[in-house]
């Protein structure tokens, strides 16, 4: 394989790695904020990895990716054009949506956990990640492998599920206007949700991170924060199930993303599995759909890779 540079540059974290016939060889991580411009985020990337030369690149963006241009959602001033940047690396560069990318690693995802369903099928694939966003995709086989589907469904409108989820959409409306999935099912979705939840309680609290949220909800020792983790994990569940029968996603549900690594072991006995199977009269075609979390860290990046390998 030639020597790759990879990118999963997300809204708050881009990750850049050297790649080749040993995978990621390398890696290098920055805040996305720090940098107003692509270029400055590549040569600092650069820098930091000694990349020297490379035949090849892949960056996978936290946004939209339409004809090699892509700009981070959250930043758009950190826009990314293949062209230009294949002037600047020497190059060919690939501009992907990073759950394009990430869609890749599907099916060498590993290590992986299992959360309910059978052994799945060899499918359509379905992706879903909550980070700093919310990001889906679909993988669609095909007779040269696979075909990654990119997709922006995590800013479709929030469908809650429950009397309770009616209580904190309403919250939510009035606090933030247009409420999405991705409004609550993302890192800072879960301080937002902790901050409904409060208000439907009627108890004041001070604002704390997801993480802190994360870790008192796991250990059970905050009431309130146990109730906003149970939420979360309920409507990711929803948006999962909805994903899997948009694209009868026989093969599988993967759910990647940063946050899921740190929350694997609260995953089996939450809400998720339950609210995932929730279809009404498809419920039946659902239930043996297995759920997969991604547990690999640096798996946005090893899926840039698979970009490099298959070619786009």
């Amino acid at each position: 394989m030639s020597r790759a540079l990879v990118a999963d540059i997300g809204a708050t974290s881009a990750r850049f790695g050297l790649g080749g016939h040993d995978g990621v060889a390398r890696h290098a991580e920055f805040a996305t904020g720090d940098f107003a411009c692509a270029t400055d985020l590549l040569a600092a990337a650069t820098e930091a990895l000694a990349a020297g030369a490379v035949d090849c690149a892949c960056l996978a963006v936290a946004g939209p990716a339409m004809q090699g241009r892509a700009a981070v959602t959250k930043h758009p001033e950190l826009r990314f054009d293949a062209a230009q940047l294949e002037g600047v690396l020497g190059c060919p560069v690939q501009v992907v949506n990073d759950f394009h990318a990430l869609a890749m690693m599907a099916p060498v995802a590993d290590p992986v956990r299992q959360v309910g369903g059978g052994a799945g099928d060899d499918g359509v694939k379905a992706i879903i990640g909550p980070g700093s966003g919310l990001g889906m995709a679909g993988l669609i086989p095909v007779a040269s492998g696979w075909r990654p589907l990119a997709s922006e469904g995590g800013h479709a409108d929030l469908a809650p599920g429950s009397p309770l989820e009616q209580e904190l959409l309403g919250v939510l409306q009035r606090r933030h206007g247009h409420v999405c999935w991705e409004t609550v099912v993302s890192g800072p979705g879960l301080a937002r949700l902790h901050q409904a939840v409060a208000e439907l309680w009627g108890t004041p609290v001070e604002a704390l991170s997801p993480a802190r949220i994360s870790a008192l909800g796991m250990s059970v020792e905050d009431p309130l924060c146990h109730q906003t983790l149970e939420i979360f994990f309920g409507l990711l569940g929803s948006a999962a199930g909805n994903l899997a029968l948009t694209f009868c996603a026989t093969g599988g549900l993967y759910i990647g993303g940063g946050i899921i690594p740190q929350l694997a072991d609260f995953a089996p006995t939450s809400p998720l599995r339950r609210r995932f199977e929730e279809r009404g009269e498809l419920s039946g075609y659902v239930e043996p759909i297995p759920i997969y979390l991604m547990l690999d860290p640096l798996s946005g990046l090893k899926g840039a890779l698979q970009c490099v390998v298959a070619g786009g």
